[in-house]
């Protein structure tokens, strides 16, 4: 009887450096920390603003906070902490098909992703208009906070959250597993992050395409590419939406 053999890793080496587990719970914790301190101090300062332009600059100021509380713990435990560079953690250029496809994902994925949620919001009774027009709508919503809200939820909140969830969390559980249940189980973090239930189904599902190309990109280019893609093309139907003049819907 042979003895059984042991179990060959999977091949995940060439994602990078090999990460600690302790390194990705500081981070996180880290990250929630100073997030959770940003909010604190953003809820204290926007505890007297009931205007409407208020509250556009409290959602910008939320999504800055985001960014910047995971940028500055992965900076701080694996920068500054192990002495990584950018590219140690993901940030390399691939071949320019690859980029290409991550734009091409997610204009593939809205249609589908819009179709889902309107499924979806009768299930769980969500929603969306109030808090559209709470935010985005009136004449206080220029274009100059449409550009600000593009540029963190468009394109700065999606380069920090692809080095969390797929260049840390996707990363560290593929040195320990295979593909598809480390892509599943950080497309389940990433999903839970996004609160409501609707919001976390979509971003759940849209982690699997993103894993999907960083695997096979070895980069986190193309899975932020996709990432930015998606969250502008929202973001800019959502103004398309309460930009719309009264009774141009009907």
């Amino acid at each position: 009887m042979n003895p059984r053999l042991p179990r060959v890793p999977p091949p995940a080496a060439s994602l990078g450096p090999p990460l600690a587990g302790r390194d990705i719970v500081r981070t996180i914790v880290l990250g929630l920390a100073l997030f959770g301190l940003a909010f604190l101090v953003l809820r204290e300062l926007a505890a007297g603003g009931a205007s409407a332009s208020a509250r556009i600059n409290y959602v910008i100021a939320y999504f800055a906070a985001w960014t910047f509380a995971w940028l500055a713990a992965v900076w701080i435990v694996f920068v500054r902490g192990r002495g990584l560079r950018l590219a140690d953690l993901g940030y390399t250029v691939p071949e320019r098909t690859w980029a290409a496809r991550g734009v091409v994902a997610a204009f593939a994925a809205l249609p589908l992703a819009y179709a889902l949620l309107a499924l979806l919001r009768p299930i769980f009774d969500v929603k969306t208009s109030v808090s559209l027009q709470q935010y985005f709508g009136g004449p206080d919503f220029t274009v100059l906070h449409a550009a600000a809200v593009l540029l963190y939820g468009g394109f700065l909140v999606p380069l920090a959250e692809e080095l969390v969830f797929r260049g840390l969390i996707f990363r560290w559980l593929r040195q320990r597993f295979d593909f598809w249940p480390a892509a599943c189980i950080s497309a389940a973090v990433f999903g839970a992050a996004h609160i409501r239930v609707d919001q976390a189904v979509i971003a759940g599902l849209l982690g699997l395409p993103l894993a999907w190309l960083y695997e096979k990109s070895r980069s986190l280019a193309p899975a932020i590419l996709m990432h930015q893609t998606y969250n502008s093309l929202v973001l800019m139907l959502t103004f398309a939406v309460v930009w719309l003049p009264p009774g141009a819907e009907n």
